[in-house]
Protein backbone atom coordinates (compact mmCIF):
# COMPACT_ATOMS: atom_id res chain seq x y z
CA UNK A 1 0.00 0.00 0.00
CA UNK A 2 2.67 2.65 -1.06
CA UNK A 3 1.76 5.49 -2.91
CA UNK A 4 4.60 5.59 -5.39
CA UNK A 5 3.73 5.15 -9.39
CA UNK A 6 3.23 1.26 -9.10
CA UNK A 7 -0.33 2.42 -8.64
CA UNK A 8 -0.87 0.62 -5.33
CA UNK A 9 -3.25 2.48 -2.60
CA UNK A 10 -1.57 5.06 -0.09
CA UNK A 11 -2.20 3.84 3.25
CA UNK A 12 -3.16 6.84 5.33
CA UNK A 13 -4.22 6.25 9.19
CA UNK A 14 -7.44 8.25 9.75
CA UNK A 15 -6.90 10.93 11.98
CA UNK A 16 -8.52 10.81 15.43
CA UNK A 17 -6.65 14.30 16.92
CA UNK A 18 -9.44 16.14 18.18
CA UNK A 19 -9.36 19.78 18.92
CA UNK A 20 -8.79 18.90 22.73
CA UNK A 21 -5.85 15.69 21.67
CA UNK A 22 -4.20 18.24 19.72
CA UNK A 23 -3.95 20.68 22.66
CA UNK A 24 -2.34 17.71 24.88
CA UNK A 25 0.63 17.10 22.01
CA UNK A 26 0.89 21.22 22.03
CA UNK A 27 0.84 21.15 26.22
CA UNK A 28 4.12 18.48 25.80
CA UNK A 29 6.00 21.30 23.74
CA UNK A 30 5.14 23.91 25.97
CA UNK A 31 5.89 21.89 29.18
CA UNK A 32 9.36 20.82 27.57
CA UNK A 33 10.38 23.58 25.60
CA UNK A 34 8.92 26.63 27.40
CA UNK A 35 6.79 26.99 23.91
CA UNK A 36 3.69 29.11 23.50
CA UNK A 37 0.61 27.38 23.11
CA UNK A 38 0.18 28.78 19.50
CA UNK A 39 3.66 28.44 18.88
CA UNK A 40 3.52 25.05 19.82
CA UNK A 41 0.81 23.67 18.35
CA UNK A 42 1.87 25.25 15.23
CA UNK A 43 5.36 23.41 15.38
CA UNK A 44 3.50 19.88 15.11
CA UNK A 45 0.98 21.16 12.83
CA UNK A 46 2.76 19.72 9.60
CA UNK A 47 3.02 16.16 7.39
CA UNK A 48 5.38 13.34 7.73
CA UNK A 49 5.76 10.92 3.94
CA UNK A 50 7.08 7.60 4.60
CA UNK A 51 8.30 5.46 1.80
CA UNK A 52 8.55 2.36 1.39
CA UNK A 53 9.41 -0.63 -0.77
CA UNK A 54 5.47 -2.16 -1.92
CA UNK A 55 6.87 -5.44 -2.71
CA UNK A 56 8.59 -5.59 0.91
CA UNK A 57 5.85 -6.81 3.56
CA UNK A 58 8.03 -6.28 5.91
CA UNK A 59 8.73 -2.39 4.94
CA UNK A 60 5.38 -2.33 4.46
CA UNK A 61 4.64 -3.42 8.15
CA UNK A 62 6.72 -0.69 9.58
CA UNK A 63 5.22 1.88 7.35
CA UNK A 64 1.74 1.54 9.00
CA UNK A 65 2.58 1.09 12.56
CA UNK A 66 4.71 4.67 12.47
CA UNK A 67 1.53 5.87 10.20
CA UNK A 68 -0.45 4.72 13.00
CA UNK A 69 1.97 6.24 15.40
CA UNK A 70 2.27 9.82 14.08
CA UNK A 71 -0.69 10.06 12.94
CA UNK A 72 -1.76 10.51 16.96
CA UNK A 73 0.79 13.13 16.77
CA UNK A 74 1.17 15.32 13.54
CA UNK A 75 -1.58 17.06 11.50
CA UNK A 76 -1.30 14.39 8.49
CA UNK A 77 0.93 10.61 8.43
CA UNK A 78 1.08 8.65 5.18
CA UNK A 79 2.79 6.72 2.30
CA UNK A 80 1.67 9.35 0.08
CA UNK A 81 3.06 13.18 -0.22
CA UNK A 82 0.57 15.64 0.93
CA UNK A 83 -0.29 18.66 -1.87
CA UNK A 84 1.23 21.19 0.69
CA UNK A 85 4.46 18.83 1.32
CA UNK A 86 6.18 17.47 3.90
CA UNK A 87 8.10 18.25 6.68
CA UNK A 88 9.92 15.18 6.72
CA UNK A 89 9.96 11.57 4.75
CA UNK A 90 11.01 8.46 6.46
CA UNK A 91 12.61 6.27 3.79
CA UNK A 92 12.58 2.53 4.82
CA UNK A 93 15.64 1.33 2.61
CA UNK A 94 15.99 0.26 0.03
CA UNK A 95 13.36 2.26 -0.96
CA UNK A 96 14.68 5.51 -2.68
CA UNK A 97 13.23 9.16 -1.60
CA UNK A 98 10.35 10.37 -3.41
CA UNK A 99 9.73 13.85 -1.78
CA UNK A 100 11.75 17.05 -2.16
CA UNK A 101 11.19 17.65 1.39
CA UNK A 102 14.77 19.11 3.07
CA UNK A 103 14.61 16.28 6.27
CA UNK A 104 14.67 13.16 5.40
CA UNK A 105 15.56 9.89 7.63
CA UNK A 106 16.53 6.55 6.47
CA UNK A 107 15.35 3.20 8.45
CA UNK A 108 17.37 0.08 7.63
CA UNK A 109 16.39 -3.18 9.19
CA UNK A 110 18.65 -6.09 9.52
CA UNK A 111 17.34 -9.63 11.21
CA UNK A 112 20.03 -8.30 14.20
CA UNK A 113 19.67 -4.53 14.46
CA UNK A 114 17.68 -1.21 12.96
CA UNK A 115 20.07 1.07 12.12
CA UNK A 116 17.63 4.80 11.72
CA UNK A 117 19.97 8.21 10.58
CA UNK A 118 19.93 11.57 8.45
CA UNK A 119 22.04 9.41 5.42
CA UNK A 120 20.90 6.53 3.63
CA UNK A 121 22.39 3.07 5.16
CA UNK A 122 22.26 0.04 3.06
CA UNK A 123 20.58 -1.02 -0.31
CA UNK A 124 19.60 -4.24 0.98
CA UNK A 125 16.54 -5.11 1.38
CA UNK A 126 14.55 -4.64 4.81
CA UNK A 127 15.30 -8.26 6.30
CA UNK A 128 12.37 -10.18 8.15
CA UNK A 129 12.51 -9.79 11.78
CA UNK A 130 9.30 -10.61 14.58
CA UNK A 131 6.13 -8.67 14.03
CA UNK A 132 6.66 -7.02 17.86
CA UNK A 133 10.24 -6.02 16.80
CA UNK A 134 8.72 -4.26 14.32
CA UNK A 135 6.29 -2.33 16.01
CA UNK A 136 9.00 -1.54 18.32
CA UNK A 137 11.50 -0.34 15.45
CA UNK A 138 8.26 1.89 14.71
CA UNK A 139 8.53 3.98 17.70
CA UNK A 140 12.05 4.29 17.28
CA UNK A 141 11.43 5.63 14.08
CA UNK A 142 8.69 7.81 14.76
CA UNK A 143 10.79 9.01 17.72
CA UNK A 144 13.85 10.32 14.95
CA UNK A 145 11.01 11.07 12.12
CA UNK A 146 9.32 14.00 14.62
CA UNK A 147 12.93 15.09 16.21
CA UNK A 148 13.88 15.54 12.51
CA UNK A 149 10.34 17.63 11.62
CA UNK A 150 10.72 19.79 13.91
CA UNK A 151 14.20 20.91 13.68
CA UNK A 152 15.88 19.02 16.50
CA UNK A 153 15.05 21.54 18.99
CA UNK A 154 14.16 19.10 21.58
CA UNK A 155 16.46 19.39 25.02
CA UNK A 156 18.56 16.59 24.30
CA UNK A 157 20.53 15.64 21.00
CA UNK A 158 19.57 12.43 19.29
CA UNK A 159 22.13 10.22 18.07
CA UNK A 160 23.32 9.72 14.57
CA UNK A 161 22.88 7.37 13.70
CA UNK A 162 20.43 5.87 16.33
CA UNK A 163 21.44 2.04 16.04
CA UNK A 164 18.85 -0.04 18.25
CA UNK A 165 20.16 -3.64 18.38
CA UNK A 166 17.85 -6.30 19.10
CA UNK A 167 20.19 -8.50 21.11
CA UNK A 168 19.98 -5.60 23.95
CA UNK A 169 16.53 -6.30 24.39
CA UNK A 170 17.60 -9.42 26.07
CA UNK A 171 14.91 -11.66 24.47
CA UNK A 172 15.54 -14.93 22.53
CA UNK A 173 13.45 -14.44 18.91
CA UNK A 174 11.95 -17.47 18.70
CA UNK A 175 9.94 -17.20 22.38
CA UNK A 176 8.40 -14.11 20.34
CA UNK A 177 6.67 -16.91 18.24
CA UNK A 178 5.75 -19.77 21.02
CA UNK A 179 2.33 -19.85 23.34
CA UNK A 180 2.64 -17.95 26.29
CA UNK A 181 0.43 -18.54 29.05
CA UNK A 182 -0.26 -16.29 31.14
CA UNK A 183 -2.42 -17.77 33.45
CA UNK A 184 -5.38 -15.44 35.26
CA UNK A 185 -3.99 -11.86 35.18
CA UNK A 186 -5.39 -8.29 36.27
CA UNK A 187 -4.22 -5.54 33.91
CA UNK A 188 -4.53 -2.04 35.88
CA UNK A 189 -5.49 0.61 33.66
CA UNK A 190 -6.53 1.08 30.01
CA UNK A 191 -5.20 4.56 29.66
CA UNK A 192 -1.83 5.39 27.20
CA UNK A 193 0.46 2.19 28.73
CA UNK A 194 -2.48 -0.31 28.41
CA UNK A 195 -3.42 0.29 25.34
CA UNK A 196 -0.04 0.09 23.83
CA UNK A 197 0.33 -2.83 25.46
CA UNK A 198 -2.05 -4.40 24.21
CA UNK A 199 -1.35 -3.07 20.96
CA UNK A 200 1.92 -5.21 21.06
CA UNK A 201 0.96 -8.10 22.26
CA UNK A 202 -1.64 -8.29 19.73
CA UNK A 203 1.95 -9.67 17.58
CA UNK A 204 2.43 -12.38 19.94
CA UNK A 205 0.47 -15.73 21.57
CA UNK A 206 -1.00 -14.75 24.49
CA UNK A 207 -3.55 -17.63 26.40
CA UNK A 208 -5.22 -17.16 29.85
CA UNK A 209 -7.80 -14.68 30.77
CA UNK A 210 -6.41 -10.35 31.23
CA UNK A 211 -9.04 -8.88 33.44
CA UNK A 212 -8.95 -5.18 32.11
CA UNK A 213 -9.61 -2.97 35.33
CA UNK A 214 -10.11 1.13 34.90
CA UNK A 215 -13.09 3.15 35.79
CA UNK A 216 -12.61 6.16 33.78
CA UNK A 217 -14.25 6.50 30.18
CA UNK A 218 -12.57 7.79 27.15
CA UNK A 219 -12.23 11.41 26.81
CA UNK A 220 -11.63 13.30 23.55
CA UNK A 221 -8.42 14.44 25.28
CA UNK A 222 -7.05 10.50 25.15
CA UNK A 223 -7.06 10.53 21.53
CA UNK A 224 -3.39 11.78 21.16
CA UNK A 225 -1.70 8.67 22.89
CA UNK A 226 -4.35 5.91 23.83
CA UNK A 227 -3.71 3.88 20.24
CA UNK A 228 -7.00 1.66 20.14
CA UNK A 229 -9.36 4.38 20.69
CA UNK A 230 -11.12 6.47 17.74
CA UNK A 231 -13.64 9.48 18.20
CA UNK A 232 -16.78 6.88 18.50
CA UNK A 233 -15.47 5.62 21.26
CA UNK A 234 -15.33 8.67 22.99
CA UNK A 235 -17.76 8.72 26.34
CA UNK A 236 -17.38 5.42 26.75
CA UNK A 237 -16.01 2.53 29.49
CA UNK A 238 -12.05 2.19 28.42
CA UNK A 239 -11.96 -1.27 29.62
CA UNK A 240 -15.28 -2.27 27.31
CA UNK A 241 -14.24 -0.44 24.04
CA UNK A 242 -10.36 -1.87 24.75
CA UNK A 243 -11.89 -5.27 24.88
CA UNK A 244 -14.10 -4.74 21.86
CA UNK A 245 -11.25 -3.42 20.00
CA UNK A 246 -8.64 -6.03 20.98
CA UNK A 247 -9.81 -9.04 21.25
CA UNK A 248 -10.32 -10.26 17.67
CA UNK A 249 -6.83 -9.90 17.70
CA UNK A 250 -6.33 -12.66 20.56
CA UNK A 251 -7.79 -15.88 19.77
CA UNK A 252 -6.32 -17.29 23.13
CA UNK A 253 -6.56 -14.99 25.34
CA UNK A 254 -9.54 -14.47 26.73
CA UNK A 255 -10.28 -10.64 27.94
CA UNK A 256 -12.63 -9.62 30.64
CA UNK A 257 -13.57 -5.27 30.93
CA UNK A 258 -13.54 -4.87 34.80
CA UNK A 259 -15.08 -1.16 35.15
CA UNK A 260 -14.00 0.02 38.56
CA UNK A 261 -11.04 -0.09 40.98
CA UNK A 262 -8.86 -3.00 41.49
CA UNK A 263 -9.49 -2.45 45.20
CA UNK A 264 -13.09 -2.73 45.29
CA UNK A 265 -13.57 -5.83 43.31
CA UNK A 266 -15.67 -8.32 44.76
CA UNK A 267 -13.12 -11.38 44.11
CA UNK A 268 -10.62 -9.48 46.50
CA UNK A 269 -9.87 -11.79 49.57
CA UNK A 270 -7.63 -11.35 52.37
CA UNK A 271 -5.99 -14.18 50.82
CA UNK A 272 -3.25 -14.87 47.91
CA UNK A 273 -6.07 -13.69 45.03
CA UNK A 274 -4.12 -11.38 43.11
CA UNK A 275 -1.25 -13.71 41.57
CA UNK A 276 -0.28 -11.86 38.53
CA UNK A 277 -0.38 -7.88 37.82
CA UNK A 278 0.00 -6.13 35.28
CA UNK A 279 0.26 -1.98 36.14
CA UNK A 280 -0.31 0.53 33.83
CA UNK A 281 -1.80 3.61 35.74
CA UNK A 282 -0.86 7.22 35.65
CA UNK A 283 0.65 8.34 39.18
CA UNK A 284 3.25 7.32 42.03
CA UNK A 285 0.30 7.35 44.43
CA UNK A 286 -1.45 4.63 42.42
CA UNK A 287 1.21 2.33 42.03
CA UNK A 288 2.26 2.56 45.72
CA UNK A 289 -1.52 1.80 46.61
CA UNK A 290 -1.66 -1.20 44.12
CA UNK A 291 1.61 -2.58 45.90
CA UNK A 292 -0.78 -2.37 49.43
CA UNK A 293 -3.19 -5.24 47.83
CA UNK A 294 0.17 -7.63 48.00
CA UNK A 295 0.30 -8.76 44.45
CA UNK A 296 2.08 -12.13 44.55
CA UNK A 297 4.31 -10.68 40.92
CA UNK A 298 4.42 -7.63 39.42
CA UNK A 299 4.94 -6.21 35.54
CA UNK A 300 5.11 -2.64 35.93
CA UNK A 301 5.95 0.18 32.89
CA UNK A 302 5.58 4.08 33.78
CA UNK A 303 6.85 7.27 31.62
CA UNK A 304 8.65 10.44 32.57
CA UNK A 305 7.45 13.14 30.43
CA UNK A 306 8.79 12.47 26.96
CA UNK A 307 12.33 11.40 28.01
CA UNK A 308 12.17 8.06 29.37
CA UNK A 309 10.52 4.71 30.32
CA UNK A 310 10.74 2.99 33.72
CA UNK A 311 10.33 -0.56 33.61
CA UNK A 312 10.21 -2.79 37.13
CA UNK A 313 9.45 -6.09 37.73
CA UNK A 314 9.39 -8.11 40.77
CA UNK A 315 7.88 -11.42 42.35
CA UNK A 316 6.75 -12.09 46.51
CA UNK A 317 8.76 -12.42 48.51
CA UNK A 318 11.17 -10.31 47.40
CA UNK A 319 14.73 -9.15 49.09
CA UNK A 320 14.64 -6.49 46.93
CA UNK A 321 12.70 -3.33 45.36
CA UNK A 322 8.42 -3.25 45.30
CA UNK A 323 6.45 -1.05 43.56
CA UNK A 324 6.83 1.53 46.71
CA UNK A 325 10.26 1.51 46.60
CA UNK A 326 10.10 2.30 42.96
CA UNK A 327 7.74 4.80 43.42
CA UNK A 328 8.26 6.38 46.75
CA UNK A 329 7.21 9.71 47.64
CA UNK A 330 9.35 12.93 46.34
CA UNK A 331 9.59 16.50 46.00
CA UNK A 332 8.11 16.49 42.73
CA UNK A 333 5.20 14.55 43.47
CA UNK A 334 4.44 16.63 46.51
CA UNK A 335 4.31 19.81 43.90
CA UNK A 336 2.37 18.38 41.65
CA UNK A 337 -0.15 17.38 44.26
CA UNK A 338 0.06 21.36 45.31
CA UNK A 339 -0.29 22.38 41.66
CA UNK A 340 -3.78 20.18 41.16
CA UNK A 341 -4.76 21.39 44.89
CA UNK A 342 -4.53 24.62 43.75
CA UNK A 343 -5.81 25.38 40.34
CA UNK A 344 -8.98 22.69 41.08
CA UNK A 345 -9.34 24.96 44.29
CA UNK A 346 -9.32 21.81 46.64
CA UNK A 347 -7.30 20.61 49.13
CA UNK A 348 -3.93 18.93 48.87
CA UNK A 349 -5.31 16.01 51.24
CA UNK A 350 -8.39 15.63 49.28
CA UNK A 351 -6.02 15.09 46.16
CA UNK A 352 -4.30 12.36 47.86
CA UNK A 353 -7.39 10.46 48.32
CA UNK A 354 -6.58 10.43 44.76
CA UNK A 355 -10.54 10.16 43.74
CA UNK A 356 -13.19 13.38 43.27
CA UNK A 357 -15.37 12.73 45.96
CA UNK A 358 -19.37 13.77 45.87
CA UNK A 359 -18.70 16.93 47.93
CA UNK A 360 -15.83 17.93 46.17
CA UNK A 361 -17.47 17.43 42.78
CA UNK A 362 -19.82 19.77 43.87
CA UNK A 363 -17.29 22.69 44.92
CA UNK A 364 -15.45 21.91 41.71
CA UNK A 365 -18.29 22.97 39.26
CA UNK A 366 -18.56 26.34 40.98
CA UNK A 367 -15.43 26.93 39.44
CA UNK A 368 -15.59 25.40 36.59
CA UNK A 369 -19.46 25.83 35.55
CA UNK A 370 -19.06 23.83 32.21
CA UNK A 371 -18.28 20.80 34.00
CA UNK A 372 -21.20 18.40 35.28
CA UNK A 373 -20.48 17.20 39.08
CA UNK A 374 -22.26 13.82 38.12
CA UNK A 375 -19.41 13.43 35.36
CA UNK A 376 -16.75 13.88 37.29
CA UNK A 377 -17.49 12.15 40.96
CA UNK A 378 -14.78 9.29 41.28
CA UNK A 379 -12.81 10.06 38.67
CA UNK A 380 -9.11 10.44 39.82
CA UNK A 381 -7.58 13.75 40.32
CA UNK A 382 -5.24 13.28 37.74
CA UNK A 383 -7.13 12.39 35.32
CA UNK A 384 -9.89 15.68 35.73
CA UNK A 385 -6.72 17.67 35.78
CA UNK A 386 -5.03 16.41 32.12
CA UNK A 387 -8.85 16.57 30.76
CA UNK A 388 -8.81 20.63 31.76
CA UNK A 389 -5.43 20.95 30.65
CA UNK A 390 -6.43 18.93 27.22
CA UNK A 391 -9.51 21.57 26.61
CA UNK A 392 -7.60 24.61 27.64
CA UNK A 393 -9.40 25.45 30.54
CA UNK A 394 -6.30 25.93 32.50
CA UNK A 395 -4.50 28.24 30.73
CA UNK A 396 -0.60 27.19 30.38
CA UNK A 397 0.17 24.12 32.71
CA UNK A 398 4.41 23.49 32.58
CA UNK A 399 4.00 20.98 34.62
CA UNK A 400 6.35 17.52 33.66
CA UNK A 401 3.94 14.96 35.43
CA UNK A 402 1.03 16.49 33.97
CA UNK A 403 1.87 16.15 30.44
CA UNK A 404 0.83 13.37 28.30
CA UNK A 405 3.63 11.09 25.88
CA UNK A 406 3.61 11.28 22.80
CA UNK A 407 1.74 7.84 21.13
CA UNK A 408 4.75 6.32 20.34
CA UNK A 409 6.58 6.56 23.49
CA UNK A 410 3.54 5.05 25.37
CA UNK A 411 3.20 2.14 22.75
CA UNK A 412 6.74 1.80 23.33
CA UNK A 413 6.32 2.00 27.07
CA UNK A 414 3.52 -1.05 26.53
CA UNK A 415 5.63 -2.81 23.57
CA UNK A 416 8.62 -3.28 26.53
CA UNK A 417 6.21 -4.33 29.49
CA UNK A 418 5.52 -6.72 26.64
CA UNK A 419 8.34 -8.07 26.21
CA UNK A 420 8.92 -8.14 29.61
CA UNK A 421 5.70 -10.83 30.26
CA UNK A 422 7.81 -13.10 27.42
CA UNK A 423 10.97 -12.16 29.39
CA UNK A 424 9.51 -14.21 32.66
CA UNK A 425 6.79 -16.21 31.23
CA UNK A 426 7.99 -17.72 27.48
CA UNK A 427 11.71 -17.65 27.41
CA UNK A 428 14.04 -20.06 30.00
CA UNK A 429 16.97 -18.47 28.32
CA UNK A 430 16.69 -15.14 29.04
CA UNK A 431 18.10 -12.98 31.22
CA UNK A 432 16.03 -11.85 34.66
CA UNK A 433 18.69 -10.93 36.98
CA UNK A 434 17.28 -7.22 37.36
CA UNK A 435 14.02 -5.37 38.73
CA UNK A 436 14.76 -1.95 36.91
CA UNK A 437 15.19 -0.73 33.39
CA UNK A 438 15.18 2.83 32.30
CA UNK A 439 15.23 3.46 28.59
CA UNK A 440 14.48 6.34 26.13
CA UNK A 441 12.71 6.33 22.53
CA UNK A 442 15.46 8.97 21.44
CA UNK A 443 18.24 6.39 22.53
CA UNK A 444 19.33 3.16 21.69
CA UNK A 445 18.29 0.14 24.30
CA UNK A 446 21.43 -0.91 26.57
CA UNK A 447 21.46 -3.93 28.27
CA UNK A 448 23.98 -3.06 31.07
CA UNK A 449 21.23 -0.22 32.33
CA UNK A 450 19.60 -3.22 33.73
CA UNK A 451 19.99 -3.39 37.25
CA UNK A 452 18.46 -5.18 40.57
CA UNK A 453 17.12 -2.40 42.58
CA UNK A 454 17.23 -2.72 46.49
CA UNK A 455 14.83 -2.35 49.13
CA UNK A 456 14.14 1.26 50.00
CA UNK A 457 14.58 1.94 53.89
CA UNK A 458 11.46 3.29 55.16
CA UNK A 459 9.60 1.81 52.43
CA UNK A 460 5.60 2.42 53.06
CA UNK A 461 5.23 -1.49 52.23
CA UNK A 462 8.39 -3.35 52.60
CA UNK A 463 9.53 -1.68 55.68
CA UNK A 464 6.39 -2.39 57.55
CA UNK A 465 6.74 -5.72 59.82
CA UNK A 466 3.51 -5.94 59.64
CA UNK A 467 2.88 -6.14 55.87
CA UNK A 468 6.31 -7.76 55.56
CA UNK A 469 4.64 -10.64 57.63
CA UNK A 470 1.59 -10.77 55.89
CA UNK A 471 3.05 -10.38 52.46
CA UNK A 472 5.51 -13.49 52.92
CA UNK A 473 2.34 -15.80 54.66
CA UNK A 474 0.73 -14.93 51.51
CA UNK A 475 3.14 -15.86 48.87
CA UNK A 476 5.17 -18.84 51.13
CA UNK A 477 6.24 -20.67 48.84
CA UNK A 478 7.14 -18.21 45.93
CA UNK A 479 5.20 -18.52 42.91
CA UNK A 480 8.68 -18.48 40.95
CA UNK A 481 11.89 -19.55 40.53
CA UNK A 482 14.18 -17.05 42.60
CA UNK A 483 16.20 -16.35 39.23
CA UNK A 484 13.16 -14.07 38.28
Amino acid sequence: MDGSASGRRAFVAATQLTPEARQENAATLVAILGLGTESAAETLNLAVTVTADPESPEAQNIAREVIELLSRTVRHASTSAPDSGSAVELVIEPAAPRTTSEAKVYLSVTADQVVISTNPQSPASCEPIPPILALLTACYASAATLYNAIGGILPFELPDPLIVRFGELGVNAQSLARPIDIGHAYLVGAGAIGNGFLWAARHLNFSGRLEIVDDDSVSSGNLNRQIWFERDDIGKAKVDQLKAKAQPSFPNLEIVPRRGRLQNLPERTDGPWLRRLIVAVDSRRARRELQNEFPGEVFDASTTDIREIVLHYHHQPTKHACLSCIYEPDDEEFTREQHIAEHLGVTIDEVRTERISCAVALAIVTRFPKVQASEIEGMAYDSFFKRLCAEGQLGVIADKRTIAPFAFMSVLAGTLLALEVVRRLGDETAKRDFNYWRLSPWFPPLGRRRVMRPKQLGCAFCGQPIMAAVNAALWHPPISADSR
